[in-house]
C-alpha cells in the first residue's frame, strides 16, 4: 500500500515560522488580504498571531519568495497581482482550498500543464524506465482504488504519476512531482466533482502502466493523453461553474 511521502509535503521550513506562513499564506489565498492591499503592520500581526517580530519578517521573507508579497519601507508587505505568484510552487496551489476565487483557475491551468509533459514523460518512461520502476508504475496504477482508504489512494495515485516522471530519464521532468503531489493532494481533497469517476480512472492508469511495461512509446504517451483528458474535461467543468 502507497503513502505519500513526507518530504514533498512542504518546502517551508519548522516552527513558528511555518505556521505563520501557513496562516498568512492561506488568507492570502482565500482573499482575506486582498491583491494590491497591504497586511496588517509588523506589530498587528505580533499581537494577533503571538509570535516575535523575527518570526514575522521571516514569514513574510518566505512569501515574498513565492510571489504572494512584495515589501518596502514606504508601504510595508503588499499582496502581489496573482499573475506574479509562482504557481509551480506546490504550497501555493496546496492553499488553494475549494474557497478560494481562484482555485477553479489553477486547477484548469494546472491540468493543461499536465497534458504537455505528462503523455511525452509516459513515452520516455517505456523507454527508459527500469524493470522495477515499470512494475512499480503498475502496481501504483492497481492501487488506485478507495478499498483502502482516501490517503492510500491519494498515495498509489501519486506513486504512478511521480514514478513515470522519474523513469523518464529527464532529471526536469522529475522535479515536477512536486507539482504533481500538490495538484492531486487538492483535486482529490476538493470532492469528487473534481476527480475522475473510479472505475474508468483505474482502468486508465493501467493502460498507460501496461503501455510503459511493455516497451510501447507511442501507445504509452497515447494513453496518457486519454486520460487527462478526462481530467481536463472536468477541469473545464469547474471553471464553467466558478
Amino acid at each position: 500500500m502507497f503513502k505519500l511521502p513526507d518530504r514533498v509535503l512542504t518546502s517551508l521550513p519548522t516552527g513558528a515560522v511555518k505556521d505563520t506562513v501557513e496562516h498568512l499564506g492561506r488568507r492570502i489565498t482565500l482573499g482575506y488580504y486582498p491583491i494590491g492591499e497591504t497586511l496588517p503592520k509588523e506589530d498587528e500581526l505580533v499581537s494577533s498571531l503571538g509570535v516575535s517580530r523575527t518570526v514575522i519578517r521571516e514569514a513574510i521573507k518566505v512569501l515574498c519568495g513565492k510571489g504572494l508579497v512584495r515589501t518596502a519601507r514606504r508601504y510595508g508587505s503588499k499582496v502581489c497581482s496573482f499573475d506574479d505568484w509562482n504557481l509551480l510552487d506546490p504550497d501555493v496551489i496546496r492553499w488553494h482550498t475549494p474557497e478560494c476565487p481562484m482555485t477553479a483557475r489553477i486547477y484548469a491551468e494546472a491540468t493543461q500543464l499536465r497534458a504537455i509533459f505528462e503523455p511525452e514523460a509516459a513515452a520516455l518512461a517505456a523507454l527508459n524506465g527500469t524493470q522495477i520502476q515499470k512494475e512499480t508504475i503498475l502496481i501504483a496504477a492497481q492501487g488506485v482504488h478507495s478499498d483502502h482508504g482516501l490517503e492510500a489512494m491519494i498515495g498509489a495515485d501519486y506513486a504512478f504519476h511521480a514514478t513515470i516522471l522519474q523513469a523518464s530519464g529527464n532529471l526536469m521532468l522529475a522535479h515536477f512531482q512536486n507539482l504533481i503531489h500538490a495538484v492531486l493532494l487538492s483535486s482529490y481533497r476538493a470532492g469528487k466533482d473534481r476527480i475522475p469517476e473510479e472505475k474508468l480512472s483505474r482502468q486508465n492508469h493501467i493502460s498507460v502502466a501496461t503501455a510503459i511495461l511493455s516497451g510501447e512509446p507511442e501507445q504509452a504517451r497515447k494513453n496518457m493523453q486519454k486520460m487527462l483528458q478526462l481530467n481536463q474535461e472536468i477541469a473545464d467543468r469547474i471553471t464553467a461553474n466558478a
